[in-house]
């Protein structure tokens, strides 16, 4: 299929400003199964091959997961990594926050560091992702917060080149695929960012924000089909009542009032304006 989207939605006709804003600018959430602090690519694969599922972890969201661990700063790393792997940094960051304030090894820093940065709080995740790096330089959570902290300044090129030598040391790295197939639906490629979602579904068909990105991409387009088959997939792995799901029905119904004729057309090189996502 060749697809070529050139249309955007208009805020006046059903969504508001910054609704619409995020929604074309895409959902800055997660990468999904993400190696875990500290561990090896054996071990890793292992974990995630056992880690629960989006719906599983959101059923227990609420729950201090930590609060009888001996270890109150690894059990926080730990379940924090599979929080932001499944698309929940807004709850990894609570899981870290009832850590102690004595928490300071790289593993927790850096998770910390892209929750933060997840929720585009890019000077507090710059800060922690800092410290982790002085202590462990190759922690990749904390590299990675640095980079989607670059994307939220818009300094597209510095993201780019910190995403792409991390997905070049593993090109599984789906966490880091997502962030640059977010750096192209940021600039306006749609085509490009509609290609590394994909890609990233190839590696993880349950990542939430590559699916629902790809609703919101596919409808604004007028590709109503395509639109709706995501939608579909993104019921099958989003939990029931996440906020996304809401969303994406939103756009695909008011795409269709509309019809692909009455959406004005968008140049692919214009920049498009980014908020924090409302979680």
């Amino acid at each position: 299929m060749n697809f070529v989207p050139n249309r955007t939605l208009s805020t006046a006709w059903f969504l508001p400003l910054a609704l619409f804003v995020w929604l074309m600018s895409g959902s800055l959430g997660c990468g999904r199964r993400g190696k875990a602090p500290g561990s090896t690519a054996a071990a890793s694969a292992s974990a995630s091959s056992a880690r629960p599922s989006a719906s599983a972890l959101a059923a227990s969201l609420g729950k201090d997961a930590c609060a009888g661990a001996a270890d109150r700063c690894a059990c926080a790393a730990e379940h924090g990594a599979q929080l932001l792997g499944a698309c929940f940094p807004d709850r990894a960051l609570q899981l870290v926050s009832r850590a102690p304030a004595s928490c300071a090894t790289a593993a927790f820093l850096g998770v910390q560091a892209e929750a933060l940065a997840a929720l585009e709080r890019g000077a507090e995740a710059s800060s922690a992702a800092k410290k982790a790096l002085q202590s462990e330089p190759n922690n990749r959570f904390a590299r990675r917060a640095l980079a989607i902290s670059a994307l939220q300044s818009k300094d597209f090129d510095a993201a780019d080149a910190a995403l792409q030598k991390l997905t070049a040391e593993d090109a599984k790295d789906v966490d880091s695929l997502y962030y640059l197939a977010l750096s192209q639906r940021r600039r306006g490629k749609y085509n490009a960012a509609r290609e590394r979602f994909l890609a990233v579904l190839r590696l993880d068909a349950e990542h939430i924000d590559a699916r629902f990105n790809l609703v919101t991409l596919t409808a604004a387009a007028g590709a109503e089909q395509e639109a709706e088959h995501d939608y579909q997939e993104l019921l099958q792995i989003a939990p029931v009542g996440d906020p996304r799901l809401d969303l994406a029905r939103a756009v695909l119904r008011d795409a269709s009032k509309q019809g692909a004729k009455a959406l004005p057309v968008i140049q692919q090189t214009s920049p498009t304006p980014s908020i924090a996502p409302s979680r």
